[in-house]
């Protein structure tokens, strides 16, 4: 009996098929893999001891109505939404893991961002983006519950406990 002229072509298209189709996984979970261990490396840097003598100085620089001292943490936030827009980083994993700091930091800093912004406009321009993106997801994740702000006086608490962090 004859093989039919179609199998041969069919069993090699259908391996091909499967060939990309385990390719494209395989790029996929290098993805995720690489943003999962970009997500640590930023988690070991921001509650390191440098990052958190930092976070010191930004809290008292922000009790002061200064932005100076906070201006390293907000390039580290502006860095990772860079990061996160870029899809280097995925945005749930970030959520999860700094939008309790990220969203009391835009907080305490709006103000004076926006002070910054109408000398230069690109100033934290994808940090100010991003904190509307997670709290958009923050408003999704919890349902029924619409998501505020920290008031004026839960960013306080929040600065008076950054003020701990390199204790």
């Amino acid at each position: 009996m004859a093989i039919p002229a179609w199998l041969p072509v069919t069993i090699s298209s259908a391996g091909t098929i499967l060939a990309f189709a385990a390719f494209a996984w395989q790029v996929h979970r290098t993805r995720f893999n690489q943003s999962v261990d970009l997500l640590f490396r930023q988690e070991n840097d921001f509650f390191g001891t440098a990052k958190k003598a930092q976070r010191v100085k930004a809290a008292h620089g922000l009790l002061a109505g200064q932005i100076l001292e906070a201006e390293p943490i907000l390039d580290f936030f502006e860095t990772m939404a860079l990061l996160q827009r870029r899809k280097a980083l995925d945005k749930e994993m970030v959520w999860h893991t700094f939008f309790y700091w990220i969203d009391h930091y835009y907080e305490a800093a709006k103000d004076l961002i926006k002070t910054r912004q109408n000398v230069d406009p690109l100033v934290w321009k994808d940090f100010v983006s991003f904190v509307s993106t997670l709290r958009k997801f923050q408003s999704e994740r919890s349902g029924a519950v619409p998501y505020r702000p920290p008031s004026p006086d839960q960013v306080t608490s929040f600065l008076e406990e950054e003020l701990t962090e390199a204790t």
